[in-house]
């Protein structure tokens, strides 16, 4: 066990990391002024929300290639109104980096990318970029299904994945042909400033935000600022959110080129609609859409169970079923996978 000393010498470390004693060394340090949070002030928004997800759950796999359950879709409401869930893909990927290429191209010419390039590190996130994909094509079909005007939050960041650059530079096209709002919301962000140590860009920003506009929702840009965001060869612009003044979370918002002149008018009203107790301060949309997209738990061991019956009639033996069904991982943690 962990000695209490050690431990008091990581409770520090984490303190130093994460404490933000004043706001005047972060503006030094990062470019932000006080003058760059800009007060948002929510309003009625007519048009619909339509919000993208997608979810990804592990169902066998041997050293060599794995099977995952892959599901995308998208949720569509009208102002308060849910109207409805729209699953675009439910269904099985075989990631073997062999035959990785059948199960790409038919999406990918859909978004007028011909294929995808992997580098050798790349192999192992297949299923990942397979997920993205997917997303990308409900994105597509969300454009497809919108009226101008509307508002499309995708979950997650467009500074990422970059062999699936081109797809996501032709949905900005038809995004903007279409006249609606594409956003991607993310949770969570890698963003970092400061020197010596790697200090967390998005929560030392809605501090200073807290402090610099208390109890109002408010937006910053991140242009020109000190900040390591990686490529950002995405063609567009990302920012730091805090939808409702009264949450204490702010979330990276990416934002293609095309609205860089009406930012203001469409974070008014996302923000008018981050308001619901499930989910203070965070797109009520995103929220439902997690929750209806999202395979539980037990859909992935009912699906292992019906897999591990049909493998039995295609003469496997219990060894083989079992080798493929759980992790050496989960034998040392006698843990029991279905």
């Amino acid at each position: 066990m962990l000695s209490d000393s050690r431990l008091s010498i990581v409770a520090e470390l984490i303190k130093d990391h994460i404490a933000l004693d004043g706001i005047d060394g972060y503006c030094r340090e990062t470019g932000v002024h006080s003058s760059d949070f800009i007060p948002i002030e929510p309003a009625d928004f007519q048009g619909r929300i339509l919000a993208i997800d997608g979810s990804n759950v592990s169902v066998c796999g041997w050293s060599v290639a794995s099977i995952n359950l892959i599901r995308s879709g998208y949720v569509v409401y009208q102002g308060r109104d849910w109207k409805r869930t729209v699953i675009t893909f439910n269904d099985i990927f075989f990631a073997d980096p062999a035959i990785s290429a059948d199960q790409f191209e038919p999406h990918l010419r859909r978004l007028g990318q011909n294929q995808i390039r992997l580098a050798e590190e790349d192999l192992d996130r297949l299923s990942t970029y397979f997920r993205e994909l997917q997303e990308y094509v409900s994105i597509d079909d969300a454009i497809n299904e919108a009226n101008p005007g509307d508002i499309i939050l995708y979950d997650g960041s467009f500074d990422v994945f970059e062999p699936l650059r081109a797809a996501l530079s032709r949905i900005f096209e038809r995004a903007e042909e279409k006249e609606v709002a594409l956003l991607a919301v993310a949770k969570s962000s890698s963003l970092y400033w400061g020197e010596g140590i790697s200090l967390p860009f998005m929560h030392h920003t809605n501090q200073a935000g807290s402090m610099i506009l208390p109890n109002s929702p408010w937006y910053l840009n991140l242009k020109d600022k000190k900040v390591n965001r990686g490529p950002g060869k995405w063609g567009g612009e990302s920012y730091i959110v805090r939808f409702t003044g009264w949450s204490d979370h702010a979330f990276r918002v990416d934002v293609p080129a095309y609205l860089a002149g009406k930012i203001e008018q469409t974070l008014a009203g996302i923000s008018s609609y981050s308001t619901s107790a499930e989910c203070p301060g965070y797109p009520h949309a995103l929220f439902r859409a997690h929750r209806d997209i999202k395979i539980a738990e037990n859909e992935g061991i009912s699906l292992r169970m019906k897999l591990r019956d049909m493998l039995c009639r295609e003469g496997l033996s219990p060894s083989q079923i079992t080798m493929l069904m759980q992790d050496y991982h989960d034998i040392l943690e006698m843990h029991q996978r279905i």
